[in-house]
């Protein structure tokens, strides 16, 4: 039995945030493994424009390669339909029941949970790690974890991690205005979208 990360999102792109998320938790609650699951419908991105699966996925792949114990997952780009946490953590369960699922998310989504589709189910298969980017309190992500534990009986925990004012959408809005964005994406990211123009960026 092992204990993995579950690092699911649009990735659109991924960035250094992301990886970080990641090594907190692994490093902090002891993951032998985390899982980057790119998501395919993703059901708060309806009606957006969300870039094609090939090149997150492909962003995701060389963002992880040269990180130990990160691992790339196509398991929800091969479902159809709209691609649900709660149904997702089900079926690896189902496949893996030995295993324990650690979902990651921001801290932000800590005050979302309630509003998941079927936010039981999730507590249920899986320990919530919710990451403190420095955006808010310690305490008040606390008390929220404590409520959440109580009204689904389940386990949401805290992962400590130094705030980086880095976001999928600011680095889009950067890419297209020209602006620099090398510090925030991965290197091996940040030179393929460089290389093949992605975002909107015109190749050189």
């Amino acid at each position: 039995m092992g204990k993995t990360g579950i690092m699911g999102g649009t990735f659109d792109p991924i960035h250094c945030a992301h990886i970080r998320m990641a090594r907190c938790a692994m490093e902090q609650k002891n993951l032998d493994r985390v899982l980057f699951m790119p998501s395919k419908n993703p059901p708060h991105k309806a009606g957006k424009n969300v870039s094609d699966e090939w090149l997150r996925a492909r962003l995701v792949k060389l963002a992880i390669e040269d990180e130990e114990g990160f691992c790339f997952s196509d398991f929800e780009l091969r479902r159809d339909g709209t691609t649900y946490t709660a149904k997702t953590l089900a079926l690896l369960k189902k496949q893996c029941p030995e295993e324990e699922l650690y979902f990651i998310m921001g801290g932000d989504s800590l005050f979302q949970f309630v509003h998941w589709y079927h936010p039981e189910e999730i507590a249920k298969y899986a320990v919530v790690l919710a990451v403190s980017r420095g955006s808010m309190a310690a305490g008040q992500m606390e008390g929220q974890a404590e409520l959440l534990a109580a009204r689904f009986q389940g386990n949401f925990e805290l992962i400590q991690m130094e705030k980086m004012d880095v976001s999928s959408s600011l680095i889009r809005e950067k890419l297209i205005k020209g602006e620099e964005v090398r510090g925030m994406l991965p290197k091996k990211v940040y030179e393929y979208i460089m290389e093949n123009g992605c975002y909107g960026l015109d190749k050189e």
